[in-house]
């Protein structure tokens, strides 16, 4: 049985992830990375980690700005101006050293995942719902005939 290692399980993971799962990986990211930025505020001997941890987790907010600006319905621009709030936030709490609005994005960013997370798991119930049809079981529409 092959190892594999912690990126390659992750290469997999994403790669084989739906549009929805891979949001829910980039706010899991972003609150994984923030957490840490905020244990490590604390104390001036892993400031550098810290700072480290917020530019991450600032890179990641930044690509959810992106991703939601791809978007031409109303929900899409409502999540692209959620995560640019979010980000300006977070740019202002790095540059201030205010602690105060990392906890502010890290509790709205808990609100975002809990939806997608909901989202995710109703997107799994309807398609495991869905009636599977084996692809023979519908008539072939081509013009090619087997008969002599």
């Amino acid at each position: 049985m092959a190892h594999f290692s912690k990126t390659q399980y992750l290469d997999t993971k994403v790669g084989t992830a739906s549009q929805p799962q891979l949001h829910l990986m980039l706010l899991d990211g972003a609150l994984r990375f923030g957490r840490q930025a905020k244990k490590d505020w604390a104390d001036s001997a892993t400031a550098v980690q810290a700072d480290q941890a917020l530019t991450r987790m600032i890179d990641i907010v930044e690509e959810l700005v992106s991703g939601a600006a791809t978007g031409k319905d109303k929900a899409s621009k409502s999540l692209e101006e959620q995560y640019a709030f979010i980000y300006r936030a977070l740019t202002a709490s790095r540059i201030n050293h205010q602690l105060d609005k990392l906890d502010s994005c890290l509790q709205l960013l808990e609100y975002q995942r809990e939806t997608w997370k909901l989202a995710c798991d109703e997107l799994t119930k309807q398609v495991a719902t869905l009636p599977s049809t084996p692809h023979l079981a519908s008539p072939a529409v081509s013009s090619l005939s087997l008969e002599a």
